[in-house]
């Protein structure tokens, strides 16, 4: 039975990989109900690019799928290359997105932002960038591996007229110490974002565990939806495939302002067979403004 599961893993990863094999859906079977009058907010890192492990063709099906399933309010995806955002937006039709990508590079990431057209109004929308000038194009702190952005939203439901703002970003993945400059930034950018007198939802991958200089540094601004769910999930988010077996700790968050209520946290972490969805695992949070 083992070798037949490895035969099995290796063929779709082959068959992934050259793009060959699509899966036309991926059933779920533990996802959170969503209790009445919340907000469903998920973050996910969709993997830029093909790698032994799956193709994005082949990938991208299992996570559209999977979107469907959860059918987020809004949701922010992380290293969303432009055939990333185009096919998000091919396929989940119901979605608008606000998307920008962090430099003028052909193979260049945005931090987008995509929520439900037809339920709410786009109020607001906009990018900064993890520097010293963040208002200008493809800036970085000298240290930081590459740029880094955050995109924002804010939302305003057609049919209550409550509105609440979603920022996205992805920090730099090497220096701890450039990850707490750059938070100190999307700091200064949410404490603006909050004085519109909306609650405000940021999600991303940033690359620090939970205890790390730069998370301790956000815990003041905004609160850990994982800490306040009633019902909460506990493990890693960079599975790197199914490869960090002894990982315990998550690196992508959901953080909410005060007030906002935490009903599920959930961490999203199907796969078909021994395929992952992605090298990270997106995160889900119904939250009640």
């Amino acid at each position: 039975m083992y070798i037949i599961k490895q035969l099995t893993a290796l063929i779709l990863s082959i068959m992934f990989t050259f793009g060959s094999y699509v899966p036309e859906s991926l059933t779920i079977e533990n996802v959170p109900e969503k209790p009445a009058d919340s907000v469903r907010i998920v973050s996910f890192n969709v993997r830029c690019k093909d790698d032994t492990f799956g193709s994005v063709e082949g990938r991208s099906q299992l996570i559209c799928s999977a979107l469907e399933q959860y059918a987020p309010d809004s949701f922010g995806v992380q290293e969303a290359t432009a055939e990333w955002i185009e096919i998000l937006g091919d396929n989940l039709t119901d979605y608008g997105c606000v998307s920008q990508m962090r430099d003028g590079k052909g193979s260049s990431e945005a931090s987008a932002v995509f929520y439900l057209k037809d339920k709410y109004n786009l109020l607001e929308s906009g990018t900064i960038w993890l520097s010293d000038t963040p208002d200008e194009f493809a800036s970085k702190f000298a240290l930081s591996f590459c740029p880094r952005i955050a995109t924002w939203v804010v939302l305003e439901n057609k049919a209550t007229g409550e509105a609440y703002t979603h920022i996205n970003t992805h920090l730099d993945h090497v220096l701890e110490s450039v990850r707490v400059d750059q938070i100190n930034v999307l700091k200064v950018k949410i404490e603006e974002l909050k004085e519109k007198g909306y609650p405000v939802v940021c999600t991303g991958d940033f690359n620090t565990k939970e205890g790390a200089d730069a998370y301790n540094e956000m815990k003041p601004c905004l609160n850990d939806s994982k800490y306040l769910a009633v019902n909460s999930d506990d493990g890693a988010t960079y599975l790197n495939y199914g490869k960090n077996v002894f990982e315990t700790k998550p690196i992508d968050f959901i953080f909410v302002s005060d007030g906002v209520k935490v009903e599920n946290y959930k961490i999203i972490d199907e796969k078909i067979g021994d395929m992952y969805l992605s090298d990270h695992a997106g995160l889900c949070a119904d939250v009640i403004f």
